[in-house]
Order: structure tokens, then sequence, then C-alpha cells
């Protein structure tokens, strides 16, 4: 088995792919590989937990379309350190499309990619991955419900998190809390759907409830946005913006409940990341949501009933507590990076 792992990333933001990549590297260099990561744009937000792993990052540094010709002969120069057909895994839509330009370009990687989503809204996005089906080894998707007809030979393969990150929890039988703190854990762009939040919260008042409060962890170009909203929807004292952190796994049990009124999704670490500490996760049915959280271990609700789904938790938090914890046995049965980074050597392996 190759004794090298290579990541493609679009950048080193705080987001879930960019965890499982910072995950997999650690887990690979433990198991004695050369690792060694390249994004494609200069973010770098969480470069600082590569390096104190002594993993190496390089930035391409294509943050427009003149940028991309030195780009790529920098992603050329890193390649060519390795194995003659170096096997990269290719993580979201930028990184594969430089993968993809780069193989065109006459480099002899072989190409393993995973969409980090389950669905592309763009056409383009689409068809480009659609013609570019030959020129990849294998495509990952987190569940059946991911496979498109624009992705390749796929092969379900879910996230999986570092549990020794995750060791506190919360204790059994939790009592109901005076104030409820609910944590919204994620960045704030569309995906997310963060500017729904204050009107959620409004909702929850109209109903004459006032003991609770929701906590952002995460930036994003919505910051501004949703502070109008706030404003707008007058839950100054409902709502709460923390920012960026480092220290989630410590932060965890402090809150009762994890919100995620995404509009769609891939397989999101932050729900394994909750799950594995039996912290609550109310979420909407997106994506690969439902095919490992269900009514039995977590909330899963629309949009437009979002509001019933925190207020039915905050009424019966004895409930919750069941269910979250049916689902920590879930997640530390089944998502381990361990188990998770053996079947990606399984995977890469195949490919060589």
């Amino acid at each position: 088995m190759m004794n090298y792992n290579i990541h493609i990333i679009t950048g080193l933001s705080g987001g879930g792919a960019e965890h499982l990549v910072l995950d997999l590297s650690q887990r690979a260099k433990e198991d004695q590989k050369k690792v060694v990561v390249i994004s494609v744009t200069g973010l770098k937000a969480i470069e600082h937990k590569f390096t104190a792993l002594g993993i190496p990052c390089h930035f391409l540094n294509i943050d427009s379309f003149s940028q991309l010709a030195s780009g790529l002969t920098k992603a050329k120069r890193i390649l060519a350190e390795y194995a003659q057909k170096p096997v990269v895994h290719c993580h979201m839509f930028h990184a594969v499309l430089v993968a993809i330009l780069l193989k065109l370009s006459g480099s002899p990687i072989k190409i393993v990619f995973t969409l980090h989503n389950n669905s592309v809204s763009s056409s383009f996005r689409r068809i480009i991955l659609f013609l570019s089906k030959p020129l990849r080894c294998k495509d990952v998707v987190f569940s059946d419900r991911g496979k498109k007809w624009y992705l390749k030979n796929s092969i379900v393969l879910p996230n999986g998190i570092n549990l020794t990150k995750f060791k506190k929890g919360k204790e059994y039988p939790e009592k109901k809390p005076e104030v409820f703190k609910f944590l919204f854990l994620g960045s704030l762009t569309e995906q997310k759907n963060p500017l729904y939040v204050p009107e959620i919260a409004q909702k929850i008042k109209d109903r004459g409830i006032i003991n609770f409060k929701i906590y952002f962890i995460g930036e994003g170009p919505l910051k501004s946005r949703l502070i109008e909203k706030i404003k707008q929807f007058n839950v100054q004292d409902h709502i709460e913006l923390v920012g960026f952190r480092n220290d989630v796994p410590e932060l965890l049990p402090d809150f009762h409940a994890q919100i995620m009124p995404s509009l769609w999704e891939g397989m999101p670490i932050s729900i394994l990341e909750s799950g594995s500490v039996g912290l609550p996760v109310i979420t909407t049915p997106v994506g690969s949501i439902p095919d490992f959280l269900t009514s039995e271990t977590g909330y899963l609700a629309s949009i437009a009933d979002f509001h019933l789904a925190m207020i039915s938790l905050m009424t019966n938090y004895n409930e919750a507590i069941l269910k979250a914890k049916s689902f920590k046995q879930k997640v530390r049965s089944e998502f381990d990076i361990d188990k998770i980074y053996e079947r990606h050597q399984a995977l890469y392996a195949s490919c060589e």
C-alpha cells in the first residue's frame, strides 16, 4: 500500500471538509505516511492545526482566473516530489477542477473526488463533472442518495471524526436547564441558512417562551446581514455571535442542543461531533443526514416547523437526552476516524 497521502482542497477555512482532511492527514502521519495538503486558494484559517502536527500545507493562491497558470505550475512542482503516478484526493469542486486541468496538461495523477455536498446547484459545474468523469478514478459519496449522474463509480464512504478530541460528554440524566443554550455551529453562508434563525427565535418568543439563547460559532459573508436580521426581529436578547473558535470540542458539552437549519448538505461533520458527546441535534432532513440521523436519535424538521422542534426539545428535554444517548452510541461505533481512514487507504490503493 502506498506510503503517501495527497489532499487538494479549496481552502483551509474551518468547515467540516477541512477538518476531515485534518483528521485523515493526522491519522496518515501516525501511520508513517508522507502527507501533503494543497489549498487551491489562500484561505489559512486552520493552517496552524496542520502545522502543529508537522503536516506541510501548500497554497496555490488561485483566487482569480489570472492566477490559474502560476497556481497549476506550482501544483505540478509539488506533485513531482511524489510517486510517478500519485493518487490525489480532491475535496470540493474547485479542488477537482484544478486536478482535472493538471491531468489534461499531462500530469499523470489519479483522481479521487469528494464533493462534500449531495447536490450541485450550478448547471455549468454539473456538466464539467459529467464530461470529466473519464479523468477520475472514483467519486466518494456519503450515502446512496448522494449518487448522481455526473459522478463516476461512486463509492459510499461516510465522514468520520477523531473521537479522542471529544472525550467530555453530557451526564445522564441531564437536569432540565433554566435557560436553554442552543448552538449554531457552522459558516455564515447561504447553505447553512443563518439568516432564518432570527425568525425562528421570534416564532418561539411568540409562543410565550423566552428561556432560550442561540449562540453562533462561526464566521462568514452573511455576518452583517445576520446582525441586521437580529435587529429586525428584535431578538438581540436571544442571539449571540461568538465568532470563530478553535476549542469547539471543549465547548460542546456546555450547550443543550445543536441546531442546523441548512438548505442543503452532504454529511456535516458538526453533527457527528455533537453526537459524540451526547448533545441533542435538531436539523433539516437534507443531504445524507436522514441516512445517519433519524427521529429515534435526533430531530428532523422542515424549515417551516423548525421552531416547533426546538419547542418540543425544551418541553421534554429528557426525551431529547435519550435520543442523543442513542446517537452517541451510533457515532462512536460507526464513525470513528480510524475506521474511516482504513477505508480511504483501501480506496487509494485501488486507484494505483
